[in-house]
C-alpha cells in the first residue's frame, strides 16, 4: 500500500505541476489535468490500488493554485502532500510492527482430554 499510495501522489503531484507550468493557474487546466492523470494513472502506471489518488492530488495542486493566483503555491502544496503521505505511510509502518510485537498472538490453548 505505501508504494501504491506514494507512486500515484507522485504521479498526480507531477501532472498538476506540468499542467501549472504550461497553462498556469487557470481554471481550465483542473479538468484537464483530471483527465490526463486518470488516463495516465490507470493505462501507463497501472497500479489498480489507490489509482484515485493520482487526480486527487493533481486536484489540489491545481485548484490551491487557482485559488490564490499563484503557481508557487500549488508547488508548495504539492510538494506538502507527497511530504504527508510518505509521513502517514511511515507511522502506519511503525506502528504495524510495533503491534507485532507488542500484541502477539497466543496459539489456542490445548484443552485437557476427557478420559
Amino acid at each position: 500500500m505505501f508504494r501504491c499510495r506514494l507512486i500515484n501522489v507522485a504521479v498526480g503531484c507531477a501532472a498538476g505541476l506540468i499542467f501549472l507550468v504550461v497553462g498556469g493557474a487557470e481554471d481550465w487546466a483542473l479538468p484537464l489535468a483530471l483527465a490526463a492523470t486518470v488516463l495516465f494513472s490507470s493505462y501507463v502506471v497501472g497500479i489498480k490500488t489507490m489509482w484515485r489518488q493520482a487526480p486527487i492530488t493533481a486536484a489540489v495542486v491545481i485548484a490551491s493554485a487557482i485559488a490564490t493566483n499563484s503557481s508557487a503555491v500549488g508547488v508548495m502544496k504539492g510538494l506538502h502532500k507527497i511530504a504527508e503521505v510518505v509521513f502517514g505511510s511511515f507511522v502506519g509502518i511503525v506502528v504495524s510492527l510495533l503491534m507485532s510485537k507488542v500484541w502477539l498472538i497466543q496459539p489456542p490453548a490445548k484443552e485437557p482430554r476427557a478420559a
